[in-house]
């Protein structure tokens, strides 16, 4: 990874076949990039779950779609 820091916020990935969005970024432990990850059910309730910056660019390295809904 270069030293450019990634913006992924608003960005979503696939993950089992589920779409999630990266909704928060937070410095947690005093060491290590937390995100919190959303995804909206179809009864408009939202599950999520936070994974450290490591897990998330091994998901993004093993193949899910990422989708730049940002721009």
């Amino acid at each position: 990874m270069d030293a450019k820091e990634i913006n992924r916020i608003g960005h979503t990935v696939n993950i089992n076949n589920v779409v999630w969005r990266v909704a928060q970024k937070t410095f947690k432990y005093g060491r290590e990039w937390q995100y919190t990850l959303s995804h909206e059910k179809i009864d408009g309730t939202y599950d999520s779950m936070s994974i450290n910056e490591r897990a998330l660019e091994k998901i993004i390295e093993s193949g899910s779609k990422i989708i730049d809904d940002t721009k």
